[in-house]
């Protein structure tokens, strides 16, 4: 099961250095007149805004949050359905902290009308130089600030109390609209399934529209003929089949020539602390259960046909490490496990799959709800923007030129690290 949100360090997790920030004595003055005061532990605080009410921000390793802030920081999710996405869980938080031991966490304050001090906000990130990153860098797929309006974030204050010249990120939820030209951030579409309480009736309307569903059952069928009867294992808790799934999904990255996310020790970590182990599940429902990994898989026979390792929160479920045995690839082993488990999700209360961010051909056959998120880079610093911006048109142009995936092979053939810096 996934471990407390209080796990004790990884043994190579090491000590969390302070930043020259941090380290820093007394106070210092900011720009419009706040003022950066440190506490005793070294967490640094700064005024959020200036509306009388003396907000604060403290930095803290996400260790050393109590359980009544853990308890403040669940309690300000459900106040919005804008942080209902997995990401934004502090169980999340807690997995990647025990497996990389560097999350941070800016804690933002307000004095209540009882007059003591009420956490309203929450940003979980990684200090990486003097830039922030999201918890869980690119295998995080929704980054803002948790319990706050986006209209009232403070990002001057935010960078100045967290000690970094800029916030890269790349799936921001609900952005503030002044925040698009103000930051100059770009946005891309993301997709889910929004099944209502009927995901049989969703899968027989997405069929009329996509013929991709339309002729899966007719490969699905074939299948269970030539290699035995279909099963799906909706919540499957075997260690052993997820170190297949992961290694599937690395062989893929490698056939395909993309960064294999799995290369650092820490996702491997973070995985399997969310998965849990090889403990039964309580429940065949899933509508209640609080952020954990879940393993679906596809059985034809005896023979494992296809995978999908998620994360599923009060029934609803990130869709993120699908993958399938190449032996079985002219029966469309991806297609057939979405399918399969949609036509199940409502009878084990899962009513929404989200697909996350990046407009894939298969998002869009699979989805029928269709939102945008932000990326781009929280910053003042001209130069950081600059080399930002430059390094995304770079990317955007390779993405477009003739053969680029000849040109991507032979880049990963050379480079097979390539992209790396962005899971450090």
């Amino acid at each position: 099961m996934l471990p407390d949100v209080f796990p004790e360090p990884l043994p190579d997790a090491g000590k969390i250095p302070a930043s020259p920030g941090d380290q820093a004595g007394g106070g210092r003055s900011l720009r419009g007149g706040m003022r950066l005061i440190n506490d005793p532990n070294g967490a640094a605080g700064s005024q959020v805004d200036d509306d009388g009410n003396e907000p604060t921000i403290s930095v803290l390793p996400f260790d050393q949050l109590s359980p009544e802030l853990l308890a403040k920081w669940e309690s300000l999710r459900r106040q919005s359905c804008h942080w209902n996405q997995p990401f934004f869980a502090s169980r999340f938080s807690a997995a990647v902290h025990r497996a990389r031991g560097d999350v941070l966490v800016a804690v933002i304050k307000r004095t209540a009308s009882d007059g003591l001090d009420e956490a309203v906000g929450f940003l979980p990130f990684h200090r990486i130089g003097r830039v922030g990153v999201p918890a869980g860098r690119f295998l995080n797929d929704a980054q803002n600030v948790i319990g706050l309006p986006a209209e009232r974030v403070n990002w001057p204050a935010l960078l100045e109390a967290c000690d970094v010249r800029a916030f890269d990120l790349h799936a921001i939820i609900h952005p503030a609209e002044r925040w698009m030209t103000e930051y100059r951030l770009n946005s891309v579409g993301a997709y889910q399934a929004d099944f209502a309480g009927d995901s049989e009736g969703y899968l027989r309307r997405l069929a009329t529209v996509h013929r991709t569903i339309s002729k899966q059952g007719q490969k699905t069928r074939k299948l269970s003929r030539e290699v035995g009867e279909i099963r799906l294992e909706v919540d499957c808790r075997s260690p052993e089949v997820l170190a297949q799934t992961i290694a599937w999904k690395r062989a893929q990255y490698q056939r395909t020539h993309i960064l294999d996310l799995f290369l650092p020790d820490w996702t491997r970590r973070m995985i399997e602390v969310l998965h849990g182990g090889s403990n039964s599940a309580s429940s065949e429902r899933l509508d209640h259960d609080p952020l954990r990994g879940l393993l679906s898989v596809l059985w034809a026979g005896d023979q494992v046909i296809a995978a999908h390792y998620g994360m599923i929160e009060q029934g609803r479920l990130h869709y993120w490490f699908p993958t399938y045995d190449p032996t079985y690839s002219r029966y469309s082993p991806g297609t057939a496990l979405f399918t399969e488990l949609v036509r199940e999700a409502t009878r084990h209360g899962i009513d929404c799959i989200d697909m996350g961010y990046g407009e894939q051909p298969y998002k869009q056959k699979q989805t029928a709800t269709t939102t945008n998120v932000a990326y781009g880079t929280i910053t003042h610093s001209g130069w950081h923007r600059l080399t930002h911006s430059a390094r995304n048109a770079f990317s955007r142009y390779v993405k477009q030129m003739p053969m680029k995936g000849t040109i991507k092979k032979a880049w990963r053939a050379v480079h097979p690290t390539a992209g790396i810096k962005k899971l450090g």
